[in-house]
């Protein structure tokens, strides 16, 4: 999805601003909500799906809100412009949902835990994690630069990036890859660390109701 989307995606963050995300009917509505204020973006995208006020998030919801919020997105033209989703603020105990919604639909997503530590959740390969791992610490990088997560293999990590790139995972930004939390940082963070920085403050709130 390079060639006309190199350019850096907008942010915006949605806060669910629910402490119970349960029920489908719950999720449908959030996820709804978002969708419409998304597609108002033009452009590539970026939209950070803030847990921070989640106490609860059951699978029902998680399938809605994130899971099916990432499949309908993956269905879009090839010629439309990517969105991507970061999920941010997760507490571990909204690991286990949200990883299963995602992996039943064959899925993953970027997330940060509340601790600043970012996870790859859902379905993903060993070589996948791995190289988007390194990615994640450094930010950006050239092929050569991560073929040491394939001894060395430039063509397989090239494929492995790619593959990250079709799932929304990763940013192919022309001369390098970026990972998605490089946007985070250039929308507001105020954090040199793309993987650790305080917060996507200054970006554009997205805020579906109650």
């Amino acid at each position: 999805m390079s060639g006309p989307f190199t350019s850096r995606p907008s942010v915006a963050v949605a806060s669910l601003y629910q402490t119970y995300l349960v029920t489908r009917h719950t999720g449908r509505a959030v996820r709804l909500t978002i969708e419409r204020l998304v597609e108002e973006r033009a452009g590539p995208s970026l939209t950070v799906l803030d847990f921070s006020e989640v106490a609860v998030i059951d699978f029902s919801c998680a399938d809605e809100v994130v899971a099916r919020l990432l499949h309908d997105t993956m269905s879009r033209p090839p010629e439309a412009a990517p969105q991507y989703f970061v999920l941010d603020g997760l507490e571990e105990e909204h690991v286990d949902p949200v990883s299963s919604a995602l992996d039943r639909r064959g899925l993953a997503m970027a997330a940060r835990m509340a601790s600043r530590r970012p996870v790859l959740l859902g379905r993903a390969e060993p070589e996948a994690i791995r190289v988007w791992d390194a990615l994640a610490r450094c930010g950006r990088a050239r092929v050569d630069d991560l073929a040491g997560c394939f001894e060395g293999d430039a063509v397989t990590c090239r494929r492995w990036l790619a593959r990250l790139e079709a799932r929304r995972l990763v940013r192919d930004a022309g001369e390098a890859f970026e990972s998605l939390f490089v946007s985070l940082v250039a929308g507001g963070d105020g954090d040199d660390d793309p993987a650790s920085s305080a917060g996507p403050a200054g970006v554009a709130p997205v805020s579906p109701p109650a």
